[in-house]
């Protein structure tokens, strides 16, 4: 990552600086139809794909940096909107009438209320439907972005989503929360976009601490959104009262929403090129089968063993983001502006956990092939397993050694989401269905947070413990790296069995004649193996 300010602006004539295509990259064969790209001129060095080969935080030129940065925000604010219900909890519920002993017309205080087993199946009920509707969209956008292009997709969900996010504060019973949490969490697609986005802007050199970056500075909005969330809705709470304080704080992540769906769509770009309706006019670019996509990513059984190890991972650390703001609010008897604070620490080490993930198998792979990063895979989610093991045996009068524990958890989770993205690009070289790929292993975070959902429900309401759904949770985690030496390529290998002369062959063809696919067919294996 290279911190300094731009040289030169998108579509000026360029100067006789390095600023020029990337020397080491081999000439691209153009067509007369394609002759009109090569006169492009960027702020940053580019490979013959257009695709820049460097990363300049603090570059905001369009197109690369541009992408982006609407890129990690937009997915920052789609993760602080989907979690942002959260640290809430204590005061709907007595809203909703959930409580045993009655809602504010009988109780003054959050704290006075009684969530028995009804109560908590209703609230689980809302976590495990919040995550099934990610599903569904991750599913479905892993295609669309394949061909309605990052910028429109991205735009659609923010925009779109901002409506469940403000309308949830309009609710007035359970089965109007349920509801209202299924479609929020159709928000949580926007990770699907990200990933290929920011392929499709940055060289395989660079891509995976672009794509890494995008992803961990995004899920940082599930940390951010327990710390804000939890003092807004104290703050108005204070002033509109504790019946109204949450419906209206809802509308904070809505607006957000909103603002960074218009921004993006109309300064931004879907490829180096321009925006995809633009390629599709020129005949630069076509549209791909949606079936042929779907079949090519959906009977490779690698695609869905990594689906449910990644449900091991990220799925862990969105089921946390909904569990531990009520569980330090419950069990430690923290108040919920500090019990938002604690669950935040969870979520803030995506400022850089993630990105060592990826950086530790870049480094294992440069060191020892590629069946090491598989190796990192199954050590850093055993690890999460293990270290959730421990928190579920805190107490309550050690809340201390429980924020550790927490810390290392949370560590080693986001550095194996790191590790499994690590792995996903070479499955979408192969295929080459970059998106679909995406899609389904991302959709699996959200099958896996389903299942720590009914995990938590059906724990809690038979088990007077709290923190026996937190280890049963735990061993779930330990088998799911038993998956991982399940994940081998015929012609790199994996955990226990090298690599043979087997080639695979893709089933699709790829979508572009010169530049949007989203992984260089020429570049070296382990500089694929970045985008994540």
């Amino acid at each position: 990552l290279q911190y300094e300010k731009p040289r030169a602006v998108h579509g000026q004539p360029r100067k006789k600086t390095s600023n020029t295509r990337a020397p080491e990259s081999p000439p691209s064969t153009m067509t007369e139809a394609d002759k009109s790209f090569d006169k492009l001129q960027f702020a940053l060095p580019v490979d013959e794909n257009n695709k820049a080969t460097e990363v300049r935080i603090l570059n905001f030129s369009r197109p690369h940096m541009r992408a982006f940065h609407f890129n990690w925000v937009a997915f920052f604010f789609s993760f602080f909107a989907w979690f942002a219900i959260a640290p809430l909890v204590p005061y709907l519920r007595v809203s909703l009438d959930l409580c045993d002993n009655g809602n504010w017309d009988v109780l003054t205080d959050p704290r006075q209320c009684i969530c028995s087993n009804a109560c908590k199946r209703t609230l689980q009920n809302g976590n495990i439907l919040n995550v099934v509707g990610a599903v569904a969209m991750r599913l479905v956008m892993g295609t669309w972005v394949e061909n309605a292009g990052p910028r429109f997709s991205m735009a659609f969900i923010v925009i779109a989503f901002a409506l469940p996010v403000a309308g949830i504060g309009l609710v007035t019973n359970a089965a109007g929360y349920i509801a209202a949490r299924f479609f929020i969490g159709g928000i949580g697609s926007s990770f699907v976009v990200c990933q290929f986005w920011s392929s499709v802007m940055f060289s395989p050199n660079v891509v995976g601490a672009a794509n890494a970056t995008v992803g961990g500075w995004g899920n940082l909005g599930g940390g951010v959104t327990q710390i804000v969330m939890s003092q807004v809705g104290a703050g108005l709470a204070a002033s509109v009262g504790y019946n109204n304080g949450w419906r209206y704080a809802n509308l904070v992540p809505a607006c957000f929403l909103v603002l960074i769906g218009v921004g993006l769509m109309l300064f931004s770009d879907d490829v180096p090129e321009g925006k995809f309706k633009e390629l599709y006019a020129s005949g630069q670019r076509k549209k791909q089968s949606y079936s042929a996509l779907i079949m090519a990513s959906g009977k490779d059984p690698r695609v869905w063993a990594l689906c449910f190890i990644y449900g091991g991972c990220f799925g862990t650390e969105v089921a946390m983001n909904q569990q531990l703001a009520p569980y330090f609010y419950g069990y430690f008897g923290l108040s919920i502006t500090s019990a938002g604070w604690a669950a935040a620490g969870f979520g803030l080490m995506n400022i850089f956990a993630r990105s060592l993930g990826g950086v530790i198998s870049d480094f294992a792979n440069a060191k020892f092939g590629h069946r090491a990063r598989h190796w990192v895979l199954f050590f850093t989610q055993t690890m999460a397993g293990l270290m959730l093991l421990t928190f579920s045996r805190m107490k309550s009068d050690n809340f201390a050694g429980a924020m550790v524990v927490l810390l290392c958890f949370s560590f080693s989770v986001q550095m194996a989401e790191g590790a499994t993205f690590a792995i996903v690009p070479y499955v979408g070289k192969i295929l080459k269905a970059l998106g679909p790929v995406a899609g389904i292993v991302g959709a699996g975070g959200n099958i896996g947070a389903a299942l720590w959902g009914v995990i938590y429900r059906e724990v809690s309401t038979s088990d007077p413990d709290p923190r026996a759904p937190f280890l049963v949770h735990g061993f779930a985690v330990l088998a799911t790296c038993l998956l991982v030496p399940f994940v081998h390529y015929p012609s790199l290998g994996s955990m226990f069995f090298p690599a043979t002369e087997t080639d695979e062959k893709p089933d699709v063809q790829p979508a572009v004649k010169m530049q949007a696919s989203a992984v260089d067919e020429d570049a070296p294996a382990a500089d694929v193996a970045r985008s994540a």
